[in-house]
């Protein structure tokens, strides 16, 4: 399961405690962000960070750039941001049975 913002997980571990379910032997679970409460859940929490600020500042420039040429119509574009995988307990490999 994916988590868009780290927060949400709370919920995710709350259900599967609920529903019995053992992360990350029935579910496995990432999430997007990588707050200081991910390393200290129970399994630790798998995640991903994006840099926001290069993303937010990447959009609002394209957006500017727009509407100085009162083209309110835009381009579709792409750029890439690296982003990094944290792994922790909340993931795991799982073993192909033949």
């Amino acid at each position: 399961m994916i988590a868009s913002v780290e927060r949400l997980t709370a919920n995710v571990y709350l259900a599967c405690q609920k529903l019995q379910l053992e992360i990350p032997e029935d579910v496995a679970l990432i999430s997007f962000s990588n707050l200081k409460t991910a390393s200290i859940l129970n399994p630790s929490l798998t995640t991903i960070t994006q840099p926001a600020f290069n993303m937010g500042k990447a959009a609002a420039s394209l957006l500017f750039k727009s509407l100085e040429k009162r083209n309110f119509i835009l381009d579709a574009e792409s750029e890439l941001f690296p982003s990094v995988l944290t792994v922790r307990n909340s993931t795991v490999k799982k073993k192909i049975v033949e």
